[in-house]
């Protein structure tokens, strides 16, 4: 049986949930193996206690400075995202044919999706991009290049339009925040340790040289390690989170236009186009636009799948509608323009 949109979705979330687990068990795995590792190798001094602190320190700090860089980006919303770059906030009552355009295309899929209008920005590129930006539908920005602009027709701006709506609806921006968050927590780890290297060196006494060992270096050689280890794999269950969250979010642009057709055929243009020249300012909000790798380990970091497998899976009817009750039923569009 073809699978449709609706079960896409279904399949999307649930390796989401699968790799937000994987989140949990890599952190508890990890200051288990700190604790078990002072243990180990600094029992001298360390001994047996029967409170791990080595790896509720682990813990302690990891989930810490994740609240903490989790709180600011909550306070910063889409628009935030959106003038960081440059871009500017498009008029609602804008006259401009090309503007008016994508207004009405906004408001449309707002009204299909049930979501507030989001504000609009147009950032200066040529290159055809766009992203949404925010930790909420009421704090969300979408934000078009003016190359999408320029080199879309109607029906491919509205399957890229419908695809950001997409992760405003399923709130993919805050999930990626709060793995963003983690992976923040896993560098400061890593941080710590080095710092702790470093005075260890300069402290070490004649005392430590003969029961040989300094508790202080052991920790920081194992928080180093750890947190390290716990960031390289950490990045890259980040990088198969924003993954599926695009997927899901193709598969919500042809749930809400009903026409695979306008995402598939921006993705085409998308692969085709010579042009890169997004701000260079833009690189922290890098994984929330398309960005295209090619080589090995660039795309196992990278946010976005290769486009051939987003046409693909588009095309090869993944996200195949037949079996959608509402097929029928396509949402009231504007007047062409």
């Amino acid at each position: 049986m073809v699978m449709n949109f609706w079960q896409a979705q279904r399949e999307a979330k649930s390796k989401t949930a699968i790799y937000i687990g994987l989140f949990i068990i890599l952190t508890l795995i990890a200051s288990a193996l700190a604790e078990w590792a002072m243990r180990v190798f600094a029992w001298d001094s360390y001994g047996d206690p029967e409170i791990p602190y080595v790896g509720f320190g682990f813990l302690g700090i990891t989930f810490l400075v994740a609240g903490f860089n989790y709180m600011n980006y909550t306070q910063s919303g889409g628009s935030y995202v959106a003038e960081s770059l440059g871009a500017k906030l498009v008029d609602p009552n804008v006259h401009s044919p090309k503007e008016r355009q994508l207004m009405n295309i906004v408001q449309e899929i707002s009204l299909a999706t049930s979501l507030p209008v989001p504000p609009v920005y147009i950032l200066e590129a040529q290159e055809i991009n766009a992203f949404a930006a925010g930790t909420s539908p009421d704090n969300a920005a979408i934000t078009v290049t003016r190359g999408c602009l320029n080199l879309l027709n109607r029906d491919e701006l509205q399957g890229v339009l419908a695809h950001e709506f997409g992760h405003i609806y399923h709130r993919d921006m805050t999930i990626g925040m709060r793995v963003a968050a983690m992976i923040m927590g896993f560098f400061f780890v890593t941080y710590i340790g080095l710092r702790l290297l470093q005075g260890a060196a300069f402290s070490r006494s004649d005392d430590e040289e003969r029961r040989g060992g300094n508790p202080i270096a052991i920790v920081a050689l194992i928080f180093l390690i750890a947190g390290s280890v716990t960031w390289f794999f950490g990045s890259i269950l980040q990088a198969m989170v924003s993954r599926q969250r695009e997927y899901l979010a193709d598969a919500s642009s042809v749930q809400y236009t009903r026409n695979p057709a306008g995402i598939a055929n921006a993705l085409r243009k998308i692969a085709y186009s010579q042009i890169s020249d997004m701000p260079r300012n833009g690189q922290p909000f890098a994984h929330l636009y398309f960005n295209e790798h090619s080589s090995f380990w660039s795309r196992i970091f990278a946010s976005h799948p290769p486009i051939e497998d987003r046409i693909a899976a588009i095309e090869g009817g993944k996200y195949d509608m037949k079996e959608d009750p509402f097929f029928n039923k396509r949402p009231p569009q504007p007047p062409q323009l």
